[in-house]
C-alpha cells in the first residue's frame, strides 16, 4: 500500500518529507551509525530539544555507548558527524541535488538544519515507496521520531506524516555494518581551549603545527597540535582549499612555514624522535622548493618533497631518531634553504636512540592495546576507501584493532630511516565475504597482492583461505626501505577489493 502526499503541506511537514526521502534513498542502509545518529538529531529537532542534542547524549541514546562514556577518549561522535556530514553532501549533490529542501549538518555542530532552496524545485511524486514491514524482535529505544512526527502533522497532511514515520517505527539498533565506504577529512572538533586532549601518558608527543595560526589545533583524533612559537624567521603561507592526500585533517597542512628560519624547541632531558610532516601546496616548478636543514647543528640529506611524494598536495614524513636536547635544553631545527618550508612536526620520547616502532589503524582515532602499545590515526594513504564496522569485531583481545579498514586499490607512503631493515606486520579481518558476516560468499572471494617498494610480500593472498573468518597477522622480515627512506606498501586487488586493519612497523637493529 502508498500513500499520495498532499498537495499542500507546511514547512514541518516538507521538512518531514524530505527527511523521509532521504532514508528511503538507501544511502545510509549499509552505515546504521549514520543512520542512529540522523534519527536521533531529527527526533530532538522535531520535538524541540535541540538544547539537548550533545555529544554525550549522541553516543549513549544514538550510538549505544555505555553510560561510562568518555567523548575524550572515544572520537566517534565527532567521526560518525563528519561521516554523516560528507553523507549528506554527497546526496545532495547527486540523487537530492533538486530537493526544495535539503539537510545539513553544519561543521562544528550537531543539529539538524533544513536548507530551502529556493531557486529549484522538487520533482513531483506520483507515490511515496511502499511501507516496510516490521523487523522481528527489533529493540526500541526512547520516544519514537515516529510520535514526534506526526505531532507535525496540520489539517490534511496526515497521510504524509503517517508514512513518513512507520519506517522509523521499525528501526535496528546495533545492526553490524558491512562494507560502507567513507574518507573523512575534517571532523567537528571540540574547543582547543576549552577541551582535554585525548592523550596519556602512553602518548607523551609534543605536536607543533608551523604558520600564522595563534590557537592549538585539535585534530580528527582529538590530538593537539601548538603552535609554532619556537621558531624565528622566515614567513609564514596558507593555501586554503587544497584537498591534501593522506590525511583526515587536511586543514594541519594547508599553511606553514617557509624560507630560511630556525625553531628552538624546549624539551626535557633524555632521547627523542622527530617526524616532520610536509605537503607541497606550491604548485612551483620542478626542483625550486629543496628543503636544506641541520637538527642540532648537524646537516641531513637535502629533501625534495614533490619527488618523494610523486606531486603536490600529497602528505610526506620524514624521520630522525636519537636526537636530544642541546645544552641550552632545546633542540635546535635550522632551516637553512630559500625553498625549505614544513607544516608540521611530532617530537616522541623514546627509551633509547632506536627508532621507535610504527603503528597505526585504518581510522582517524588512537587505540590503546592490553601491552600498552599506542596506535596512531591512519595517515600517508593513498587511494582507496574507509569503512567502519564497530559492530562486527571478532571475538579476540585487542578486536578494536579490526574496527576500521581501508579498501580498494591503495598504497601508503611511510616514513622510515633510510639504511635500516624492519619487520613489517599488516593486520586484516575478513568482516564482509562469509557466512558468519552475513554475506555471500567464501574462500576466493577477496583475492589481492601485496607489494613493497614493487617487491611482492603477498601474492593472491586470500584472507579466509589462510585463517576462517579469524584475525590474521602477516609477518614479513628484513624489509628495506628505498633511499628517501619510504617503505611503500601497495595493496592491488586481484578479485574484489584488497583491504588492511592496521600496520605494524619494527626496526630490526
Amino acid at each position: 500500500m502508498t500513500f499520495a502526499p498532499p498537495a499542500v503541506r507546511s514547512s514541518r511537514e516538507e521538512e518531514a518529507f524530505e527527511l523521509q526521502l532521504l532514508l528511503k534513498s538507501g544511502i545510509l542502509d549499509k552505515a546504521p551509525n549514520l543512520r542512529h545518529f540522523l534519527e536521533y538529531v531529527a527526533e530532538q529537532y522535531f520535538a524541540g530539544n535541540d538544547d539537548q542534542v550533545k555529544e554525550y547524549s549522541i553516543a549513549v541514546q544514538a550510538l549505544h555507548r555505555p553510560p561510562q562514556f568518555d567523548p575524550q577518549s572515544d572520537a566517534i561522535v565527532r567521526v560518525t558527524a563528519h561521516a554523516l556530514r560528507e553523507k549528506l553532501e554527497r546526496y545532495y549533490a547527486g540523487e537530492g541535488a533538486n530537493h526544495l529542501i535539503q539537510i545539513r549538518l553544519p561543521v562544528g555542530k550537531y543539529l539538524l538544519h533544513f536548507e530551502r532552496k529556493e531557486q529549484v524545485s522538487q520533482p513531483p511524486v506520483e507515490s511515496l515507496p511502499a511501507l516496510e514491514a516490521p523487523v522481528p524482535n527489533a529493540p526500541v529505544t526512547r520516544r519514537p521520531l515516529r510520535m514526534i512526527l506526526m505531532g507535525v502533522a496540520v489539517t490534511g497532511a496526515a497521510a504524509l506524516v503517517l508514512w513518513g514515520v512507520v519506517h522509523l517505527k521499525h528501526r535496528q539498533t546495533g545492526t553490524a555494518a558491512t562494507s560502507e565506504s567513507f574518507a573523512p577529512t575534517t571532523a567537528a572538533r571540540p574547543d582547543p581551549e576549552s577541551t582535554v586532549p585525548a592523550m596519556t601518558a602512553r602518548d607523551r608527543a609534543m605536536r607543533i603545527r608551523f604558520g600564522s595560526a595563534s590557537k592549538p589545533y585539535v585534530d580528527t583524533a582529538g590530538l593537539i597540535w601548538s603552535s609554532d612559537h619556537y621558531c624565528k624567521g622566515g614567513t609564514t603561507f596558507a593555501h586554503p582549499g587544497h584537498e591534501i592526500q593522506g590525511t583526515d585533517d587536511p586543514a594541519l597542512f594547508q599553511e606553514g612555514r617557509e624560507g630560511k628560519f630556525q625553531c628552538r624547541i624546549p624539551v626535557p632531558p633524555g632521547a627523542y624522535q622527530l617526524q616532520l610532516l610536509f605537503a607541497d601546496t606550491s604548485g612551483d616548478k620542478e626542483g625550486t622548493r629543496q628543503v636544506v636543514l641541520s637538527i642540532n647543528n648537524t646537516a641531513t640529506a637535502a629533501l625534495d618533497i614533490v619527488d618523494e611524494a610523486g606531486g603536490n598536495d600529497i602528505l610526506v614524513g620524514k624521520v630522525y631518531a636519537g636526537i636530544h636536547p642541546m645544552s641550552d635544553g632545546a633542540i635546535h631545527l635550522d632551516f637553512i634553504s630559500d625553498g625549505s618550508f614544513v607544516s608540521a612536526a611530532e617530537l616522541t620520547p623514546s627509551e633509547s636512540d632506536r627508532e621507535l616502532p610504527l603503528r597505526m589503524v585504518a581510522g582517524p582515532v588512537i587505540f590503546h592495546d592490553n601491552q600498552e602499545n599506542t596506535w596512531l590515526p591512519e595517515r600517508f594513504f593513498l587511494g582507496g576507501r574507509r569503512t567502519f564496522h564497530p559492530d562486527n569485531l571478532p571475538q579476540v583481545a585487542n578486536a578494536k584493532l579490526f574496527q576500521w579498514e581501508r579498501y580498494g586499490h591503495f598504497h601508503y607512503l611511510i616514513p622510515v630511516i633510510a639504511d635500516k631493515e624492519y619487520r613489517v606486520k599488516l593486520y586484516f579481518f575478513e568482516g564482509w565475504f562469509g557466512k558468519s558476516n552475513g554475506a555471500p560468499g567464501g574462500v576466493g572471494s577477496r583475492v589481492f597482492d601485496v607489494y613493497c617498494n614493487g617487491t611482492s610480500l603477498l601474492k593472491n593472498f586470500d584472507i579466509l583461505r589462510e585463517h576462517d573468518n579469524s584475525p590474521l597477522v602477516i609477518t614479513t622480515d628484513h624489509v628495506k626501505p628505498t633511499a628517501h627512506g619510504m617503505l611503500e606498501l601497495s595493496f592491488t586487488p586481484v578479485k574484489n577489493y584488497a583491504l588492511i586493519d592496521a600496520i605494524e612497523i619494527e626496526p630490526e637493529d
